[in-house]
């Protein structure tokens, strides 16, 4: 063991620069598990504070067990009186406070911006913190566009009795529990965001009914964390809140007494919570619907199956096994040059007597000290950036907080796991060294058989056709096989492409070897046999670069592929108007038509209803969806100027039936038309039929039989940001039949929506203005049968009576806040990238290295010093290339795999994403990878011209 380890030392003591720039590899990558892991840990720390603040004063709430949510502004809630009165009256009850929770429109009434931008609602469909609508916008785009200003999310209404506030109050007092006086308490969050304090008066909306009351107070509001804001809705209180006495939250419902949502419980002192738990469990489970106490230990677990707290687990996991693969190819790399660089030694030491295994314990040892080193190293490079972190972002680090077990153990895992598993091969090929070799040095150049390469690349590619098999071929029959497949899946598709990387290297080398040497003026013959002549260091490097670049090829591929049918198509009219107030009478269609900047052939009336459907078609109970929903937004539409024209309004693209058919079709038989993703989902084909229920009168029901299955990229967002479906509702698809049937069915005096194509400089100002003197006309005079549009963004408002949707603003809407998610995903893989570049600097050092005396030849038959540079420089090219081609086969692979799993795990699965592929983005990511490239080889090719040519030929193989 002592002749082993002077060994080690001598091999760090001849190559130290090999090893830092090694062990530095490892730091970066021990480094990012810890980045990551430290902010998981940072929100697991604030869980149980969290779960005390968010309950207030109290211990327990009581709440539906599960919330249904149908077709409607809101889910119906209503907890029996009886049962509260009993619970109120339990020995171990001082406090029980009952509230009312309700959806309403708030604006405050006097001349005031709001302080900050306003975040993005939130929403399970939509996350947080979206950019301006006309980010994207081109000076030369086509059509109006939307508003670029988002209003805040309006707080939750809360009718309370309670005589004192939940949380503690920043100014002002409480309400008086039993007064009428239009008087509320608002909280923190909500007050910033309107730009409200104590005194100012606000306006409340819900449906038809409109108050006014004064701000009297202002209580604290919890923070989120993490992105979670409590419990579901109405299982909760809420935490953007108005708070108003009951009397007031009666008037503005117009319900009396209105619905009680929960109770909140606060028990006397000295009170056992569990065994009061246990005293009411099994009574409250068996109420209809069921009933549940939820305390500070219910609220913690719901945070920690909430989809942003699961989200960062999966990264902080996602992570360390990237860096673990990271380091595990960079440490290969740099054994298994240290490898082919001593066969001599290797062959001498066994000829004096050193056995195979001690040869093996050497290598194994060397790579055990390189993880130990970045393990240590990373945890200290992880402890100051934890530092720095807690400086800069107080809020989310709310206590000191140092390493956690899990940056420890996940680092650990990640540095020696990579080490050892990067020392197997390297060291298998010293232990095969005959002391026969020690006479003559192996051919560090030997490249790789053609019938090997040939072996490899067709098990690669079989590999590679596992992934695609399993999920286009034999798709999954539950939710349950989703690990089983990914695993399986993507880890052979893994391998396989490295298995492809022998012959990638070969023909690039071949074909792109010419093409580089001839843009750099050197001969091309100096590139024929660069990268291998020593395969395995070029292999480790280039798959190490294709770890980062191939997850970041993949991310942008499947990002923007699942993007794709939720971008409005070219078949969305240019614009959609929405008459919230009253509705337009038939004799005012040709008026709307003839606003400055319509086309008035094109515009029409539509007859719009959110429905549910009679039967689970589309398995909803089972699993909900994006297309896995009960209900339809059914439209009524012209059948002939919207279908059938030489020139319709609507350009659908027909998958089965065609447009003059299905037009004759609605017109006479109560026929539509669906969606393809709906056709599957619920099994319809063309003349199949479907009943939707009425919504004021669930049990009268209509049939509706299918004509004709289209695509209709898109629905799903314009519907939502359009206000066609309800706020807080969603839909399984968008269904067209005729409007004269769904005006009947759905009992439509007056019509509330019109789509319209637009003159080419129309001006959105102009025919808002417009159409705000049109509504006023006929505003007031019947209230409009259904309320939709309620969302405040992705459209414009003219008044209070007019709302106008763009394609194009959808358009921008989507895209902006899609470039943000998706780059976001893809800065780990980058990160990964940016630490492979290290082990293209240690790779192009080591291969100088090996080639001084080489080079020393070349410069004395008359090679130049920028020759020598450009040469050193195109090595490093290829290098990259060789990345970017197989990191492109790669992510294509697994961004088309995994769009085409999401169909059966996401949420946002199930409307056919075809593949697309970001060339921009992904150039970019090629662009960084070449850079990367250069920038590790300019120091090696700046250090070997400097040398003198003396110094080169007495250089021979010494060590660097």
């Amino acid at each position: 063991m002592k002749l082993i380890l002077k060994l080690l030392f001598g091999q760090i003591h001849c190559h130290p620069a090999r090893f830092l720039l090694t062990a530095l590899s490892i730091v970066a990558a021990s480094g990012v598990v810890i980045w990551v892991v430290s902010g998981y840990d940072a929100l697991t720390a604030q869980f149980d504070d969290f779960s005390d603040d968010y309950m207030g004063r109290y211990q327990f709430v009581l709440a539906q067990e599960e919330i249904q949510t149908g077709v409607g502004a809101e889910p119906k809630i209503m907890l029996p009186a009886e049962m509260i009165r009993e619970i109120s009256q339990d020995e171990s009850v001082v406090e029980l406070v009952s509230e009312i929770q309700s959806r309403i429109q708030m604006k405050p009434l006097k001349n005031k911006s709001p302080r900050n931008k306003p975040a993005f609602p939130t929403s399970d469909e939509l996350p947080a913190d979206t950019s301006q609508s006309d980010k994207r916008s081109k000076p030369d785009s086509k059509g109006p566009r939307g508003p670029s200003f988002i209003p805040p999310l309006s707080p939750t209404l809360v009718g309370t009795n309670a005589a004192n506030p939940p949380y503690p109050m920043k100014a002002g007092r409480w309400i008086e529990p039993g007064s009428a006086a239009l008087e509320a308490v608002i909280s923190s969050g909500s007050a910033a965001a309107f730009n409200v304090s104590v005194g100012d008066q606000v306006h409340l909306q819900q449906v038809n009914r409109e108050v006014e009351v004064t701000i009297v107070g202002i209580v604290e509001q919890v923070r989120s964390i993490g992105g979670f804001r409590g419990p579901s809705p109405s299982r909760g209180p809420a935490q953007a809140a108005l708070y108003v006495p009951v009397a007031v939250a009666e008037i503005v419902l117009g319900e009396s007494p209105p619905p009680i949502t929960i109770s909140q419980i606060r028990l006397v002192e000295g009170a056992q919570p569990a065994e009061f738990k246990a005293r009411w469990e099994s009574r409250l489970a068996s109420q209809t619907p069921p009933l549940t106490l939820m305390s500070t230990s219910d609220i913690t677990e719901d945070i920690s199956n909430s989809r942003s707290v699961s989200g960062a687990r999966s990264q902080a996991w996602s992570a360390t096994g990237i860096a673990l693969l990271a380091a595990l190819f960079i440490i290969f790399t740099a054994l298994s040059m240290g490898v082919n660089e001593r066969t001599r030694q290797f062959a001498v030491l066994r000829a004096v007597s050193m056995t195979p295994g001690q040869i093996g314990i050497l290598i194994g040892l060397e790579s055990l000290l390189l993880g130990a080193i970045g393990w240590l190293g990373g945890l200290a490079a992880g402890w100051g950036i934890l530092k720095l972190m807690q400086s800069a972002q107080p809020t989310l680090f709310t206590q000191e907080t140092g390493l956690g077990p899990w940056c420890i153990i996940l680092s650990g895992t990640c540095a020696f796991g990579g080490a050892l598993g990067a020392s197997v091969f390297p060291a298998w090929q010293a232990m095969r060294v005959s002391p026969l070799e020690a006479m003559s040095a192996r051919s560090g150049t030997a490249g790789i058989s053609r019938g090997l390469l040939i072996a490899l690349s067709t098990i690669g590619l079989v590999l590679i056709l596992i992934n695609p098999i399993l999920i286009f071929l034999l798709p999954m029959q539950n939710q349950s096989q989703y690990a089983i497949y990914a695993a399986l899946g993507y880890a052979t598709m893994a391998i396989g492409f490295v298995l492809l990387a022998p012959i990638t290297i070969t023909i690039i080398e071949r074909i792109l070897g010419p093409l580089v040497a001839r843009i750099l003026l050197l001969d091309p013959r100096l590139l024929s046999a660069e990268l291998s002549s020593n395969l395995w260091r070029t292999l480790g490097t280039c798959v190490a670069l294709t770890l980062g670049l191939g997850l970041f090829v993949s991310t942008q591929i499947w990002g923007y592929s699942m993007l794709k049918p939720f971008v409005p198509g070219q078949w969305v009219p240019d614009l959609l108007v929405n008459f919230k107030e009253g509705g337009i009478p038939d004799e005012a269609f040709q008026t709307v038509a003839n606003v400055s900047g319509f086309r008035p052939e094109t515009c029409l009336p539509l007859a719009v209803e959110q429905t549910k459907l009679k039967e689970d078609l589309t398995g909803s109970k089972e699993r909900t969806s994006v297309s896995r929903q009960d209900s339809i937004v059914l439209i009524g539409v012209d059948p002939q100027r919207g279908i059938s024209d030489s020139n319709p309004l609507l350009n659908l693209r027909f998958l089965e039936g065609d447009p003059q058919t299905a037009a004759e079709q609605m017109k006479h038989n109560r026929a539509c038309i669906i969606p393809d993703h709906f056709a599957t989902e619920a099994s319809l084909g063309l003349g199949d039929s479907f009943e939707v229920l009425l919504p004021e009168n669930p049990d009268k029901a209509f049939r509706y039989e299918v004509a004709g299955i289209v695509e209709l990229p898109g629905w799903h967002w314009m519907t939502k940001l359009s206000g066609l479906r309800r706020r807080g509702d969603r839909a399984a698809a968008m269904v067209f039949a005729d409007i004269n049937t769904v005006r009947h069915d759905f009992n439509f005096k007056k019509i509330n929506f019109f789509w319209t194509q637009t003159e080419a400089n129309a001006s959105l100002d102009d025919m808002g203005n417009s159409l705000q003197k049109i509504a006023a006309t006929y505003s007031g005079k019947a209230q409009p049968t259904n309320y939709q549009g309620t969302w405040k963004i992705g459209a414009t408002n003219f008044g209070s009576a007019v709302r106008i949707s763009t394609r194009q603003g959808v358009q921008d809407l989507i895209h902006n806040r899609a470039d943000g998610m998706i780059w976001g995903m893809s800065q780990l893989p980058l990160v990964t990238l940016l630490i492979a570049g290290l082990g293209v600097l240690n790779t192009i050092m080591a291969s100088i290295r090996a080639r001084t005396w080489n080079i020393g030849v070349m410069r004395a038959v008359g090679l130049s010093r920028s020759a020598l540079a450009r040469l050193i420089l195109a090595e490093s090219l290829l290098v990259g290339l060789v990345a970017c081609c197989l990191s492109l086969g790669f992510g294509v692979m697994a961004g088309w795999c995994g769009a085409g799993i999401s169909q059966y795990v996401s949420f946002f699965g199930g409307l056919r994403p075809s593949l697309v592929i970001p060339w921009k983005q992904i150039g970019l990511g090629f662009g960084i990878t070449l850079f990367l490239c250069l920038i590790a080889a300019l120091w090696p090719a700046f250090s070997i011209c400097r040398m003198k040519l003396l110094q080169l030929l007495q250089s021979g193989r010494s060590a660097m």
